[in-house]
């Protein structure tokens, strides 16, 4: 069952359109780089997930912390943090923006804050610029967090959330093609976000990669109830809230399988939720893989672990 606390999953969907840049919204390609430059002072960074529901790790800000920030490949540009944290580093603020959840609607402005340096194991970016807002607090202590890192931080190297063996690794390198690879499969980024296509049953849908999503297989508009498959009739199992809309979570189980490339997911749950106009993968579903994504080439690859 999904928790009330689906905000999670659409931290992924965060909207945030610069003020006076309203261009910006019909543009095609990736999202500016949303910091000056990255230092890695090794091959290879690898840090572990935290325990907590999200991709959590430790993350240093302006050579202070650590700090838990949820990793979160459906947020679109370098990140958030909380409003707490950015007054308590005196972060300056270098714009605002227009906030809103995936409805479109109930946008609000926010401020946006820049670092000198936001580190993450031996990866290093600099002058980072990171939306301020505020997180629904939780029940357990260990999925609290301070921040969030966009995909965006990511989009010139290749990052791999190994979500069997719990550890986040990023480095120089790219995806080979997919050229028969049953694990390797091109994406659309032009939103920002890796967008995936899913097959359900006879239906090709696009679907965006969304580590954010804590508790979510695979979550889709409601309006693709009575397009696919499924194992008996959906029922409301209960109803999330981003920071600005709450709405009615339906639930059912697949009749089949999701097939994303070569790979095959059969049986996976289905959230139905009004609020969102794109389905997403979430993190329920991609954890059975290692998820690498090449930002630079749009490539993503799942790997199943060896048996």
């Amino acid at each position: 069952m999904i928790s009330p606390r689906l905000a999670a999953a659409v931290l992924a969907l965060f909207l945030t359109i610069p003020l006076g840049a309203a261009a910006q919204v019909r543009r095609e390609g990736p999202p500016p780089r949303p910091y000056s430059k990255v230092e890695l002072s090794s091959p290879s960074a690898e840090v572990p997930m935290l325990a907590g529901g999200e991709v959590l790790v430790e993350v240093r800000v302006d050579g202070k912390g650590p700090y838990r920030f949820a990793l979160d490949t459906g947020a679109a540009g370098g990140g958030r943090i909380s409003g707490t944290l950015a007054k308590t580093l005196g972060l300056p603020v270098v714009g605002k923006a227009l906030a809103g959840d995936p409805s479109g609607k109930n946008s609000q402005e926010v401020e946006i804050v820049r670092t000198g340096s936001l580190s993450l194991g031996a990866a290093a970016f600099r002058d980072v610029d990171l939306v301020v807002r505020s997180f629904p607090s939780s029940d357990a202590p260990e999925r609290e967090f301070d921040g969030i890192l966009g995909i965006g931080l990511f989009q010139e190297l290749l990052l791999t959330l190994d979500y069997p063996a719990h550890r986040v690794r990023i480095e120089k390198g790219e995806l080979l093609p997919a050229a028969g690879d049953k694990e390797v499969v091109d994406f659309d980024g032009r939103r920002g976000i890796p967008n995936v296509t899913l097959k359900i049953g006879d239906v090709d849908l696009p679907a965006d990669v969304d580590s954010g999503n804590m508790k979510g297989e695979i979550v889709l508009p409601a309006s693709y109830l009575g397009k696919v498959p499924l194992e008996k009739d959906p029922v409301v199992v209960g109803h999330g809230r981003t920071g600005f809309n709450s709405f009615e979570i339906k639930q059912a189980p697949l009749k089949g399988a999701v097939r994303i490339g070569g790979q095959t997911v059969e049986h996976p749950v289905i959230d139905f939720v009004e609020a969102l106009p794109h389905a997403n993968l979430g993190g329920a579903f991609l954890r059975r893989f290692a998820v690498s994504i090449d930002g630079r080439n749009r490539r993503i690859r799942f790997r199943l672990p060896a048996s």
